[in-house]
């Protein structure tokens, strides 16, 4: 009986649902199209090609991923069907990329039956934890007595429902920062200049950065609240977690 089941089970399993989405996201030309080029960091070049800004190879699924949208985006919706942890996340790919899957389950209209949803707790936790109402630009000026800061920083903040004027200290912002890994002053600006350092994008609370910013450095900060839709907001904050898989240079 048990055997029979499992004969079953193998038997009904659809194994022709990603060639079906894979022919039908090539018809529809999706790896052309601006919003994929934008997920992934893509860049045209001066051979008309596609290179994404992002280094981490663990930001692509496909070994061209980098310089290939088209290869990149059949290799994404083929891990869709696997349960195997991708990028520097260790998550199945349905997590891991959120917001390259709600964009191609929309764009292709996926049948959640023949391609089940993973629950990506991780995410929710996370998400459930910004709690976003609106999305705050912030600049701070700049810092004369730090190379890196000569031209200021700006960042996001993410306010929360139910945020007030006295609370929104507590806010998580996301912002992008080299990881320096000298000392010296002219490596430093060597490096600095040429790409020499990862740059990873980062989630942390507005209070920190408050406290380097202005009662650390003496920087004026400016705040500016942008008109976004609660879809957009959401469609945001789901590329900002997949950009924990990935740094640049």
């Amino acid at each position: 009986m048990l055997i029979s089941t499992i004969a079953g089970t193998a038997e009904g399993r659809d194994d022709t649902y990603p060639t079906e989405l894979i022919r039908r996201a090539r018809e529809a030309r999706l790896s052309e199209q601006r919003y994929w080029h934008l997920l992934l960091h893509y860049r045209q070049d001066l051979t008309g090609g596609y290179t994404s800004e992002a280094d981490d190879p663990g930001f692509f699924l496909a070994p061209n991923g980098k310089t290939d949208p088209q290869a990149e985006l059949e290799a994404t919706l083929t891990k869709f069907f696997s349960d195997e942890p991708v990028g520097r996340s260790r998550q199945p790919a349905q997590c891991a990329f959120v917001a390259r899957y709600h964009w191609l389950k929309s764009e292709l209209a996926i049948d959640n039956r023949r391609l089940p949803p993973q629950t990506c707790e991780r995410f929710q936790s996370w998400f459930a934890e910004m709690n976003p109402q609106s999305i705050t630009l912030i600049f701070a000026s700049a810092f004369m007595n730090n190379p890196s800061s000569m031209f200021g920083h700006t960042f996001l903040r993410i306010d929360q429902k139910g945020q007030t004027e006295q609370t929104r200290l507590l806010a998580y912002t996301i912002h992008y920062a080299a990881e320096v890994t000298t000392e010296n002053e002219f490596a430093f600006a060597i490096l600095g200049v040429f790409g020499g350092f990862k740059g990873y994008f980062s989630t942390i609370p507005y209070y920190i950065k408050v406290l380097e910013y202005r009662d650390f450095e003496n920087r004026d900060i400016w705040e500016y609240r942008l008109n976004l839709s609660a879809e957009q907001i959401t469609r945001m904050l789901m590329h900002a977690w997949e950009l924990g898989n990935a740094y640049f240079d």
